[in-house]
Protein backbone atom coordinates (compact mmCIF):
# COMPACT_ATOMS: atom_id res chain seq x y z
CA UNK A 1 0.00 0.00 0.00
CA UNK A 2 1.18 3.38 -0.95
CA UNK A 3 -0.98 5.60 1.13
CA UNK A 4 -2.57 6.69 -1.97
CA UNK A 5 -6.13 7.80 -1.56
CA UNK A 6 -7.25 6.23 -4.62
CA UNK A 7 -6.27 2.78 -3.67
CA UNK A 8 -9.23 0.11 -3.45
CA UNK A 9 -9.51 -0.18 0.57
CA UNK A 10 -8.29 3.29 1.17
CA UNK A 11 -11.93 4.59 2.50
CA UNK A 12 -11.74 2.09 4.84
CA UNK A 13 -9.05 3.71 6.63
CA UNK A 14 -10.68 7.33 6.80
CA UNK A 15 -12.32 7.61 10.00
CA UNK A 16 -16.12 7.58 10.70
CA UNK A 17 -17.46 11.18 11.75
CA UNK A 18 -15.92 14.87 12.52
CA UNK A 19 -13.05 14.12 14.76
CA UNK A 20 -13.75 15.62 18.20
CA UNK A 21 -12.15 19.05 18.95
CA UNK A 22 -9.02 18.83 20.35
CA UNK A 23 -8.44 20.94 23.63
CA UNK A 24 -8.47 24.43 23.44
CA UNK A 25 -4.27 25.61 23.61
CA UNK A 26 -3.61 27.96 26.69
CA UNK A 27 -3.67 31.98 24.60
CA UNK A 28 0.18 33.76 25.12
CA UNK A 29 0.06 36.15 27.35
CA UNK A 30 0.61 38.20 24.24
CA UNK A 31 -2.18 37.74 22.69
CA UNK A 32 -3.97 39.46 25.78
CA UNK A 33 -1.64 42.15 26.17
CA UNK A 34 -2.98 45.58 25.30
CA UNK A 35 0.01 47.16 22.19
CA UNK A 36 -0.07 50.19 25.03
CA UNK A 37 1.63 48.09 27.37
CA UNK A 38 4.53 46.25 24.90
CA UNK A 39 5.17 50.10 23.95
CA UNK A 40 5.63 50.96 27.17
CA UNK A 41 8.28 48.43 27.86
CA UNK A 42 9.97 49.40 24.98
CA UNK A 43 9.97 52.75 26.13
CA UNK A 44 11.43 52.00 29.55
CA UNK A 45 14.13 50.11 28.25
CA UNK A 46 15.03 52.34 25.67
CA UNK A 47 15.05 55.23 28.63
CA UNK A 48 17.02 52.77 30.79
CA UNK A 49 19.68 52.67 28.30
CA UNK A 50 20.04 56.17 27.82
CA UNK A 51 20.20 56.60 31.64
CA UNK A 52 22.87 54.50 31.65
CA UNK A 53 24.93 56.63 29.35
CA UNK A 54 23.46 60.15 31.11
CA UNK A 55 24.61 58.84 34.43
CA UNK A 56 28.32 57.58 33.74
CA UNK A 57 29.67 60.65 34.14
CA UNK A 58 28.47 60.68 37.70
CA UNK A 59 30.95 59.72 40.93
CA UNK A 60 31.34 56.08 41.56
CA UNK A 61 28.76 56.69 45.13
CA UNK A 62 26.10 57.88 42.41
CA UNK A 63 26.98 54.57 40.02
CA UNK A 64 26.25 52.65 42.60
CA UNK A 65 22.93 53.60 44.09
CA UNK A 66 22.06 54.30 40.28
CA UNK A 67 22.79 50.60 39.37
CA UNK A 68 20.93 49.03 41.82
CA UNK A 69 17.48 51.56 40.77
CA UNK A 70 18.53 50.46 36.89
CA UNK A 71 17.84 46.98 38.31
CA UNK A 72 14.89 47.45 39.87
CA UNK A 73 13.86 49.53 36.51
CA UNK A 74 14.52 46.61 34.03
CA UNK A 75 12.60 43.75 36.65
CA UNK A 76 10.03 46.08 36.56
CA UNK A 77 9.78 46.42 32.90
CA UNK A 78 9.81 42.94 32.36
CA UNK A 79 7.26 42.01 35.23
CA UNK A 80 5.04 45.12 33.46
CA UNK A 81 4.75 42.64 30.28
CA UNK A 82 3.16 39.89 32.46
CA UNK A 83 0.73 42.26 34.19
CA UNK A 84 2.13 42.78 37.51
CA UNK A 85 0.59 45.67 39.06
CA UNK A 86 3.30 45.82 41.82
CA UNK A 87 5.67 45.90 39.33
CA UNK A 88 4.41 48.84 37.78
CA UNK A 89 3.94 50.29 41.13
CA UNK A 90 7.90 49.76 41.49
CA UNK A 91 9.07 50.66 38.16
CA UNK A 92 7.21 54.15 38.46
CA UNK A 93 8.74 54.66 41.85
CA UNK A 94 12.29 53.67 39.67
CA UNK A 95 11.35 56.15 36.74
CA UNK A 96 10.63 58.97 39.15
CA UNK A 97 13.82 58.43 40.98
CA UNK A 98 15.60 58.55 38.24
CA UNK A 99 14.21 61.48 36.82
CA UNK A 100 15.05 63.31 39.68
CA UNK A 101 18.50 62.14 40.87
CA UNK A 102 20.55 61.52 37.24
CA UNK A 103 17.96 64.01 35.54
CA UNK A 104 19.60 67.00 37.93
CA UNK A 105 23.01 65.93 37.54
CA UNK A 106 22.53 66.74 32.97
CA UNK A 107 23.47 70.60 33.11
CA UNK A 108 25.15 70.24 29.83
CA UNK A 109 24.02 72.72 28.20
CA UNK A 110 25.33 75.50 30.93
CA UNK A 111 28.83 73.21 31.44
CA UNK A 112 31.06 75.13 29.03
CA UNK A 113 33.81 73.12 29.95
CA UNK A 114 32.50 70.23 29.49
CA UNK A 115 33.04 69.05 25.37
CA UNK A 116 30.50 66.44 25.14
CA UNK A 117 27.70 67.89 28.02
CA UNK A 118 25.66 69.20 24.99
CA UNK A 119 25.29 65.40 23.85
CA UNK A 120 24.17 64.17 27.29
CA UNK A 121 21.87 67.24 27.96
CA UNK A 122 20.74 66.11 24.92
CA UNK A 123 20.24 62.04 26.45
CA UNK A 124 19.26 63.13 29.59
CA UNK A 125 15.92 65.39 27.65
CA UNK A 126 15.22 62.07 25.26
CA UNK A 127 15.58 59.72 27.99
CA UNK A 128 12.82 61.62 30.64
CA UNK A 129 10.94 61.93 27.34
CA UNK A 130 10.38 58.47 27.15
CA UNK A 131 9.95 57.68 31.03
CA UNK A 132 7.34 59.91 31.45
CA UNK A 133 5.98 58.43 28.23
CA UNK A 134 5.77 54.93 29.30
CA UNK A 135 4.96 55.71 33.23
CA UNK A 136 1.96 57.62 31.38
CA UNK A 137 1.00 54.60 29.00
CA UNK A 138 0.97 52.18 31.93
CA UNK A 139 -1.56 54.38 33.48
CA UNK A 140 -3.53 55.61 30.71
CA UNK A 141 -6.98 53.61 30.15
CA UNK A 142 -5.93 50.40 28.35
CA UNK A 143 -3.00 50.49 30.91
CA UNK A 144 -5.12 50.52 34.02
CA UNK A 145 -7.37 47.28 32.61
CA UNK A 146 -4.82 45.68 31.80
CA UNK A 147 -3.61 45.27 35.18
CA UNK A 148 -7.06 45.30 36.47
CA UNK A 149 -7.64 42.05 35.41
CA UNK A 150 -3.95 40.12 37.11
CA UNK A 151 -3.73 41.23 41.20
CA UNK A 152 -1.14 39.52 41.85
Amino acid sequence: MTGSPNEPGAAELLPEGPEEPEEEEEVEADARRPRVITVAFWLLITSAVLWVLVSGSVGLAEQQGTVAIFCCYIWAAARIRRGRWTARIVGTAAAVWLLVVPGSLAWGFMDPENPYGREYAVLAVVAVVLTGTGVALLYGRRGNTYFRRRPW
